[in-house]
């Protein structure tokens, strides 16, 4: 079967013929039976019209004549002007007059006579007229059926007047006409609106196609009903997601290779070196590659763990928790570190600050990746506080510098991986570009959320929460 019968501008005209056929049909049914109707109820009137006039006419006959003599004429001329067949008979059945003769005279029954309109004169039955489209049904003297003998064919084969039955055909005709016609031009439309509402749909499947073999620039164009529309933008903000990851995914690639390539390149070098016997093999150069190695082994381990977290496999070891505590020991670690770069290290916390249960490795990371950021960007004579408050179900923690501050067009990508704020930061000022975006994803596993405001010349305060009562985050 072609694929345009399994389409659905296919299905939508076949639908639409159905419903126009099964509407014109049922209309049509309904329109033709209220006129067969009506035309019964006229066509009844006329025969009550007619039968009475040729009623009237042979009364007056017998009222003239005092008999029926020289009433088959005036019969005949009855029958064929209204084109019916008019018997006259007297009381006893015996046929008296029949606008259509057949040879002989017939007696009737006394099913006929009671069919049979009485022709009264001075209040006294002189006979009975009876009318019929053709034919009459009678029983004779023995009481068999006599309609054999009487029976003439209708003309035209129907039991309508001629004039009504043009009237019901043309009825009809028109009624069949008129839903061919409708149903032609429903079609037609149906063609061309259809079209119409089913071209963005035809563009986009296009452009999914595509996208799929590649090319992630594929937008469409926004038109049609609102539906089409809300698809449209759903499929170019997908399209555009897919994009910016691709472009994320390749600069990951490249800054991972410029990451692991700087270490490998000065370990090998070393390595030459010794084997080539320029540098000694002494504590110095083995502390070197200890050094080299060891960032390997860090950056390793940070992708690891951001790997583990964005997949939502990452275990954490939840136990309850001082969180006062492990600020002062975070802060504490970092102090030295502090000192020697001139910048002040305080801590801001009540000390009635609640237990959190938490996974203290983890939260510890967080808070040193944040005071690693901080002292890096802090000039000499700086200062880093570390500060932590209630606020509602959640307990909120603030490193804030005094650093250089971060440009807003850079604060939505400051948690994105390898994002530094200074591209041109050498691994040994600026890391990997992992930290942060370690420090959000162990702060979200934990049920809380991280956040960073800034302004340039005056420093950056990163502010973390974590629930008071995790629950089943």
């Amino acid at each position: 079967m072609p694929s345009w019968f399994r389409g659905l501008q296919f299905r939508l005209i076949l639908a639409f013929t159905l419903t126009i056929a099964l509407a014109v049909g049922s209309v049509g049914a309904l329109v033709s039976l209220m006129a067969a109707i009506e035309i019964n109820r006229f066509e009844a009137r006329s025969q009550e019209f007619r039968v009475g006039r040729v009623h009237g006419m042979i009364a007056r006959h017998y009222e003239e004549n005092q008999d029926w003599t020289g009433v088959q004429p005036s019969l005949e001329q009855a029958g064929s002007f209204y084109g019916r067949r008019f018997v006259l008979t007297d009381s006893d059945g015996e046929v008296i007059a029949d606008s259509h003769r057949q040879e002989g005279k017939k007696r009737f029954g006394r099913h006929f006579r009671s069919s049979g309109v009485p022709v009264e004169v001075e209040g006294q039955a002189v006979g009975f007229l009876a009318a019929g489209p053709g034919w009459l049904n009678g029983q004779d003297e023995d009481g068999q059926p006599l309609g054999a003998a009487v029976v003439l064919p209708p003309p035209s084969g129907q039991d309508r007047e001629p004039l009504i039955s043009l009237v019901a055909a043309a009825v009809n005709k028109s009624l069949l006409w008129t839903g061919l016609i409708a149903s032609i031009g429903g079609i037609l439309v149906l063609s061309l609106v259809s079209r119409r509402i089913l071209a963005p749909v035809h563009s986009l499947s296009g452009a999914a196609q595509r996208l799929g073999q590649g090319d992630l620039a594929q937008r469409v164009p926004s038109t049609g009903p609102a539906e089409l529309r809300k698809l449209s933008d759903t499929f170019n903000t997908m399209a555009e997601n897919l994009e910016t990851a691709e472009q994320l995914r390749r600069s990951l690639t490249a800054d991972l290779a410029h990451e692991l390539r700087t270490p490998l390149s000065n370990i090998q070098g070393y390595l030459d070196a010794v084997h080539d016997g320029l540098l000694e093999p002494d504590e110095a150069t083995i502390n070197t590659l200890r050094q080299q190695a060891a960032h390997l082994v860090a950056l390793v381990e940070d992708l690891r763990l951001l790997a583990l977290a964005e997949a939502g496999s990452l275990t954490l070891n939840l136990q309850l928790e001082s969180l006062r505590d492990l600020l002062q020991e975070s802060i504490e670690a970092f102090r030295p570190r502090a000192d020697a770069g001139g910048i002040s290290l305080t801590l801001s916390a009540p000390d009635d600050l609640p237990s959190l249960e938490v996974d203290r490795t983890r939260i510890s990371q967080v808070v040193g990746n944040l005071l690693e950021n901080a002292i890096v960007n802090t000039p000499e004579g700086g200062e880093v506080t570390v500060s932590a408050a209630w606020e509602g179900e959640y307990v909120a923690v603030s490193i804030a510098d005094t650093g250089a501050g971060i440009a807003p067009e850079d604060l939505d990508r400051i948690f994105d991986r390898m994002y530094r704020v200074d591209p041109s930061r050498a691994r040994a000022t600026g890391g990997a570009g992992l930290g942060l975006t370690i420090a959000r994803h162990l702060v979200q596993v934990h049920g809380g959320a991280i956040t960073v405001s800034s302004i340039v010349g005056q420093g950056s305060v990163f502010t973390f929460t974590l629930p008071l009562n995790r629950g089943d985050c």
